[in-house]
C-alpha cells in the first residue's frame, strides 16, 4: 500500500500550497490567470524526462494526454479565482469533495473502476469527514454560505481536476509513467497557451514584469515547487493505485489545512483568519475522527 503513503505525503504538501496560494492571488499583485499561466508554462520543464522514456503515442492516447494535460491549467485558474473570493478552509472541502464525486464518476465510466465494501465506506468516511471539519458555520448577516461565484467557481475546478485526473490513470494504464507523465504536461502547456488568446489575458500576463519584484517572486517560487513535487507524487499514487481513493484521501489533506491554518490564525492573523471556538472545534475534531476512521477502512 506504498500509493497511501505518497498520496497522505503529496496531500500535506498540497495543504500547504494552498495556504501559500491564498496568500499570493489575495496580498500580491499576481492575479488568478497570471499564476495558472506561469505553472502550467513552467510544466513544460518535464520534457528534461524525455531522456528517460519519451516516445511517440498512438493517436488515441494521443488525444487522452491533450485532454488531460489541457484541462488541468483550467482547473488550477478556476482553483485560484475561488480561493481569491473565498476564504481557503472554506471553499477547499468543498473543491475536495466535489472532486473526489466527480472522480467516482468519471471512472465508472472511462475505467470500469470497482471499489469493494470496505474501499467504499473508506470513499464516504474521507469525503464526509474531510468536509465537516472545514464545513462553514452560516454567518447571521448572510443569505447564503456560498456567492454564485463561488460555488461555480469551485464546482468547475473540481469537475476539471476529476477529469484531468481520471484521463491520466486511464492513459497510465497503456503508457509508462514518464512518458504520460511528459505528454500530460505537453498538454497543459497547449492549454496556458490558449489563454493568451484573450488580449486582456495577455496584458495582464506580459505586464507583471513592471509591477513585480524579487521578494514578490519569492512566495510563488516556494508554492510552486512544493506544488510541482506533490503533483509528481499525486501522479504516481494515482499510477500505482486507485485514482478515486488517491483523491478521497483529501480528506487527511482538510486536517493538515486546519492545523497549518489554525496556526497562522493565531500568529499571524493579518495573514489568515480562522475560526476557533468550542463549537468549530468539536465540529472539526468529530470530522477528523471520520477522516482517520476512513483511513482504517482504507489499509484493511
Amino acid at each position: 500500500m506504498n500509493w497511501i503513503i505518497l498520496a497522505i505525503s503529496a496531500h500535506f504538501l498540497t495543504a500547504i500550497v494552498f495556504i501559500l496560494d491564498k496568500i499570493i492571488v489575495s496580498k500580491t499583485v499576481i492575479r488568478p490567470v497570471i499564476y495558472s499561466f506561469y505553472v502550467g508554462f513552467l510544466g513544460l520543464a518535464a520534457i528534461f524526462l524525455a531522456p528517460f522514456g519519451f516516445e511517440l503515442l498512438a493517436f488515441r492516447e494521443f488525444v487522452i494526454s491533450f485532454v488531460a494535460g489541457i484541462t488541468f491549467p483550467y482547473a488550477t485558474l478556476f482553483l485560484y479565482k475561488s480561493i481569491k473570493i473565498s476564504e481557503v478552509s472554506k471553499i477547499i472541502p468543498i473543491i475536495g469533495g466535489a472532486i473526489a464525486f466527480f472522480t467516482l464518476v468519471f471512472t465508472y465510466i472511462f475505467l470500469e473502476e470497482r471499489l469493494n465494501s470496505n474501499q467504499f465506506v473508506a470513499f464516504f468516511l474521507l469525503v464526509f469527514g474531510g468536509t465537516i471539519i472545514l464545513w462553514p458555520k452560516k454567518e447571521k448577516e448572510k443569505k447564503h454560505l456560498f456567492s454564485f461565484n463561488e460555488i461555480s467557481f469551485a464546482l468547475l475546478s473540481a469537475f476539471l481536476f476529476a477529469l484531468s485526473y481520471t484521463l491520466t490513470k486511464l492513459l497510465f494504464t497503456e503508457e509508462t509513467f514518464i512518458n504520460g507523465f511528459i505528454w500530460i504536461k505537453i498538454g497543459s502547456f497547449i492549454g496556458v497557451c490558449l489563454f493568451l488568446i484573450s488580449a486582456k489575458n495577455r496584458k495582464k500576463i506580459f505586464g507583471l514584469r513592471k509591477s513585480i519584484n524579487l521578494k514578490i517572486l519569492a512566495l510563488p517560487t516556494l508554492s510552486k515547487t512544493l506544488s510541482s513535487s506533490s503533483f509528481v507524487i499525486i501522479n504516481y499514487a494515482i499510477y500505482l493505485g486507485n485514482v478515486s481513493l488517491v483523491n478521497a484521501l483529501q480528506g487527511i489533506q482538510y486536517v493538515f489545512i486546519l492545523a497549518i491554518a489554525s496556526f497562522l490564525s493565531i500568529r499571524f492573523p493579518k495573514i489568515i483568519k480562522e475560526e476557533i471556538n468550542k463549537g468549530s472545534l468539536f465540529k472539526k475534531v468529530f470530522g477528523i475522527l471520520f477522516v482517520c476512521l476512513g483511513l482504517i477502512f482504507l489499509v484493511l
